[in-house]
């Protein structure tokens, strides 16, 4: 199995951990490591490659293309709802420049 994920870095203090909940995917807090679940379910030679880096690159990019087409997204969708959406984005690249937020890849085998 190969996927990529959105997860935390390790370690986060409390006040972290609520900070990357807000600037996160939904199901972005989990109590044990993607590795530790992967091999919970049988999956062996898990090997893990970060692309933070690309994840923020992409992040950055939507973030700057929304900004670009302000005016006609807020119109098909909503001001408020663009507003929310450009503000989420902003949040996930702080969390991720602070080191909160990564992007991971994992690949295993299951026998």
């Amino acid at each position: 199995m190969i996927f990529t994920t959105i997860e935390t870095a390790p370690g986060l203090s409390a006040t972290e951990r609520r900070r990357v909940a807000g600037a996160g995917p939904s199901a972005v807090l989990t109590r044990t490591s993607y590795a530790g679940l992967l091999a919970s379910a049988g999956f062996t030679d898990v090997d893990h490659t970060d692309v933070t880096a690309e994840y923020r690159e992409t992040q950055q990019a939507w973030t700057m293309a929304m900004r670009r087409r302000a005016s006609g997204i807020g119109a098909a969708m909503g001001q408020q709802a663009f507003e929310q959406r450009l503000d989420d984005r902003e949040a996930a690249l702080a969390a991720v420049d602070d080191g909160l937020l990564k992007r991971s890849c994992y690949a295993s085998i299951r026998a």
